[in-house]
């Protein structure tokens, strides 16, 4: 048994009698009403007034009710230790010292409840039932594992990390000052396989909660529209803008895609397990499986570089304009798992697209930037694809090889020989241009660019 600060306490001193009289006291704490919280200005200016005791002079039921505050009050432990005068230390080998005992007898299960009706009260409190449904479906919401997070409050608020497998965030990650900071420091606290769980809002949520006035003018709704998404956008990201933004707004009530929220838990270091969306509100499970990415400078602009495998395996960073939200490349995997591929050899229903992404993709258009990568010498105007490294690894290893001895191209096979754009298809005549610009490596690109502009100006062939 641990040695209190200037006293020592063995366990018999925690007696029978003193745990019993806990009972009530748990139960008087689970059941407080509003006038307690009413009671605590008068409250604040009593404890100004008390005299400090030392360690020592405190009893051991004192003891106990200073710890049960701590467990299941509305208030922080560091709260606690300023209003009764003592360190955080001390606080810490008292609770310890307290739980250690407690076990010993079968009011251990009284605390256990008062703990974890706590955090289920929490989450049914501000989500609603809904979304503590969903989270249960993931872990035991009520479990002193558990660490919720209320909002208004981070992570940098607790101390003490030893018990915490899983933690639930109340506020949306909308609200965080720094979303990747808070989702790695998160990272850190956790685990591996434990379980983060939280919350953010999407551009059409949020339309769709403006004010119905608004919603009902067409012009007035879409210049309203226009105007949230350049305030709460595009002025975060600007260099010399977003100062003046996080200082006016503390970061609150941000814009973002769905498709960036679940990719910035990617990039720090969490898969996600499932999400669901609750009355315009998106609320994720995801789980801790490595150190996060740390990505310092995501891309936010409509020029982007892609990492795709070269020539003799090389990573090369292809240049394109964005077709997709910010942090979607972190999804690849996920969108995969989750749709597979479509006829059209892309991601089955990608909502990492941006508006506009389909009518880039169609005419070619996101791929001009490639000219700079045939300009650097990475790729050439006609050749297989630049593809990720996922993509790469999936198709067959014959063609991997003949992939490896040869530049990527702007133009692909596929398109000079006027076939489908499917995953078969498309792996279909790379193998069949590999193989013949073995065959014929001086006079193969050549005939395939031609064949390509032809097919593109005379028989309308169209990306996917």
């Amino acid at each position: 048994m641990k040695e209190f600060l200037n006293d020592t306490l063995v366990l018999d001193e925690y007696s029978a009698d003193d745990l019993r009289k806990t009972e009530d006291y748990l139960l008087e704490k689970e059941h407080q009403t509003l006038s307690h919280q009413k009671e605590k200005k008068s409250n604040f200016f009593e404890k100004k007034l008390r005299i400090i005791k030392r360690p020592s002079e405190f009893s051991s039921l004192e003891r106990i009710k200073i710890v049960v505050d701590g467990l299941i009050g509305d208030v922080s432990e560091k709260e606690i230790c300023r209003n009764q005068g003592i360190s955080l230390k001390v606080y810490l080998e008292w609770k310890n010292s307290f739980l250690k005992s407690f076990k010993k007898y079968s009011e251990i299960e009284i605390l256990q409840k008062a703990l974890t009706s706590k955090n289920r009260d929490s989450v049914i409190k501000e989500l609603g039932d809904d979304a503590y449904r969903f989270y249960e479906k993931f872990l035991n919401v009520s479990s002193t594992w558990n660490l919720v997070i209320p909002k208004d409050k981070l992570l940098s608020n607790y101390d003490d990390f030893s018990n915490v497998k899983n933690i639930i965030l109340l506020d949306k990650i909308n609200n965080f000052r720094q979303i990747n900071k808070q989702l790695e420091e998160v990272n850190v606290k956790i685990p591996d396989g434990g379980i983060l769980m939280g919350s953010f809002e999407t551009f059409s949520s949020r339309s769709k909660r403006r004010n119905s006035v608004i919603n009902r003018i067409p012009v007035l709704k879409q210049c309203y529209a226009g105007l949230d998404f350049v305030f709460n956008r595009v002025f975060p990201k600007l260099p010399y803008v977003k100062k003046v933004y996080f200082n006016f707004t503390k970061g609150k009530d941000r814009l973002l895609s769905k498709a960036e929220a679940l990719g910035r838990l990617v990039s720090c270091g969490f898969d996600i397990l499932d999400y669901q969306e609750i009355n315009g509100i998106h609320y994720f499970a995801s789980i801790k499986i490595k150190a996060p990415a740390y990505n310092m400078n995501p891309s936010y602009g409509p020029l982007f570089k892609m990492q795709r495998v070269g020539k003799g395996g090389k990573m090369i960073g292809v240049y394109k304009f964005r077709t997709m939200h910010p942090y979607s490349e972190y999804l690849q995997d996920y969108i995969l798992k989750l749709n597979g591929y479509a006829e059209s050899g892309k991601p089955a229903n990608d909502f990492r697209l941006v508006p506009w992404g389909k009518f880039l993709r169609r005419y070619w258009l996101d791929e001009l930037p490639q000219l700079i990568n045939v300009l650097k010498g990475e790729l050439k105007l006609v050749g297989v694809r630049p593809v990720s490294k996922t993509y790469f690894d999936s198709i067959p290893t014959d063609i991997q090889e003949l992939r490896l001895t040869q530049k990527p191209g702007c133009v692909p096979p596929y398109v000079s020989l006027n076939r489908k754009s499917s995953v078969e298809s498309v792996l279909e005549s790379e193998k069949e241009y590999l193989q013949e610009k073995i065959r014929n490596p001086y006079f193969t690109d050549v005939k395939f660019f031609f064949n390509a502009i032809f097919n593109i100006f005379f028989k309308g062939k169209r990306s996917a």
